[in-house]
């Protein structure tokens, strides 16, 4: 996975695309008997397993491109140093040539943020289905 610094568009691999994307696709799933429940919650909790190395992987990207970043503003920064450019000048001039990669980081940022989001709201979901489905059964007497 990366981030094309030409569009900002972050490429994704197929597992986490799909992962967020069905991710984003379930919280809006609405169940309406017990056996659509029973799928949802198994869709969810498959999912659910998945997600974290989906989201060490995301991280690992997003701390590359931090480094990346943080190497290139400084690179720029000791480039200005170097030929006598005022501090504050050479300041700005390192943050507007390190643009790419603060976008690429940013973008990177985002898709974690999401899919963290995604992992939160489906475990807050699949836990009220839970909830749910244990009060169905208890109301057939399905407990005993």
């Amino acid at each position: 996975m990366y981030t094309n610094p030409n569009t900002g568009e972050v490429v994704t691999t197929e597992q986490a695309t799909f992962a967020i994307k069905v991710g984003a696709q379930l919280l809006d799933y609405q169940p309406t008997n017990p056996t659509e429940m029973e799928y949802f919650i198994r869709e969810s909790v498959g999912l659910m397993e998945k997600l974290p190395d989906v989201m060490l992987e995301i991280n690992g990207r997003r701390y590359a491109a931090e480094r990346a970043y943080i190497a290139r503003k400084q690179t720029q920064l000791a480039h200005y140093g170097r030929n006598n450019v005022p501090a504050t000048f050479a300041r700005a001039m390192a943050d507007t040539d390190a643009q790419n990669e603060l976008e690429a980081w940013h973008n990177v940022k985002a898709e974690y943020h999401y899919a963290a989001g995604t992992e939160r709201a489906l475990r807050t979901k699949v836990n009220s289905m839970l909830n749910i489905n244990r009060a169905i059964a208890a109301q057939f007497g399905a407990h005993r």
